[in-house]
C-alpha cells in the first residue's frame, strides 16, 4: 500500500482512507460510511468534499475500488470522534509523512528561491533563539529555587557574593526604578514598593528584642522566584555588554 498520494504540483499531501482505516483498526468500508457523512457536514457547511479515487486490489485483478484522499485537516475531523490512541496514532503517521515529503528543486531559479528561503528561515529562528536564550538561562538558574529566598540565598543562585549583590540592588548610580532596595538611616534594607508590585519580592517586618532588652523591629526582605529570574536575566545582560566592552 502506498497511503501518501502527492499532486502533480508535489505540495497536496494525501493519507488515502484505507491507511486510515488499518491505524483505527477497522473495516474500509466503515471508514468510507463515515466520510460520506463527513461530506454531508461539510456540505451543509460550505467546506469542499473529500476527495474521492479508485485503487486496484491484488486480490480481485483489474477490478477497482472506491477510496478517498484526505487532506490533514480532512483527516483530524474524520477521527476526531475515535479513540483517543486512534488520534495519536493518526498525528504520528502524519508526522512521518510530513518528514518523507521531499521538494528537490528541478530548475535553477527553483534551487536559487529555496536557498532564499531555507535563509531566511535560519534567520528567523536564530533571531529567535537569541531572544528567548536569556530568559531560559534566567528560569534554568532557579529550578531549585522552590519559594521566596532571602538575599545571601539569592546572591548564591544568580552566581555573585553577598556584598557585591547587595550593592548592586542599591546602586544610587542607577535610576531608582532599576534598583530592587535601600538602606534606611539605621542601615537595615528594605524593598522598594515597585519590586513589590511587580511580584519580585516580598518584604515583612519583623519584632524582636535588642541586647539591651527594648523591643527592636526589622525589615525581611525575601525574592520570589520570579524576581530571582529577573535578576538573572539582568546581570546576563550587564556581563554580555562588559564583555563587548
Amino acid at each position: 500500500m502506498n497511503p501518501l498520494i502527492m499532486q502533480p504540483n508535489n505540495k497536496a499531501m494525501r493519507m488515502t482512507s484505507r491507511e486510515i482505516a488499518d491505524l483505527c483498526e477497522k473495516r474500509h468500508d466503515h471508514v468510507c460510511r463515515d466520510i460520506d457523512n463527513l461530506n454531508q457536514t461539510y456540505l451543509s457547511m460550505g467546506f469542499p468534499k473529500v476527495g474521492e479515487g479508485y485503487y486496484t486490489h491484488p486480490n480481485t485483478g483489474n477490478q477497482q475500488h472506491r477510496q478517498f484522499l484526505l487532506t490533514y485537516e480532512q483527516c483530524l475531523d474524520l477521527i476526531t470522534g475515535y479513540r483517543a490512541d486512534v488520534r495519536i496514532r493518526i498525528n504520528r503517521r502524519w508526522q512521518e509523512l510530513e518528514g518523507q515529503q521531499l521538494q528537490v528543486p528541478q530548475t535553477l531559479p527553483e534551487a536559487l528561491r529555496l536557498a532564499a528561503d531555507l535563509a531566511e528561515q535560519n534567520a528567523q529562528q536564530q533571531a529567535r533563539l537569541a531572544e528567548v536564550e536569556p530568559k531560559a538561562q534566567a528560569l534554568d538558574t532557579i529550578t531549585h529555587a522552590k519559594g521566596q529566598m532571602g538575599i545571601r540565598e539569592t546572591a548564591k543562585i544568580v552566581g555573585i557574593g553577598q556584598n557585591e549583590f547587595v550593592a548592586w540592588c542599591i546602586d544610587d548610580k542607577k535610576p531608582k526604578t532599576s534598583r530592587f532596595m535601600y538602606r534606611d538611616q539605621s542601615g537595615a534594607l528594605y524593598a522598594y514598593q515597585h519590586r513589590i508590585s511587580q511580584g519580585f519580592m516580598t518584604q515583612k517586618i519583623s519584632s524582636f528584642v535588642g541586647g539591651d532588652g527594648r523591643d527592636r523591629i526589622a525589615p525581611k526582605v525575601r525574592f520570589t522566584p520570579a524576581g530571582i529570574a529577573h535578576i538573572a536575566k539582568l546581570l546576563k545582560k550587564q556581563t554580555q555588554v562588559e564583555g563587548v566592552a
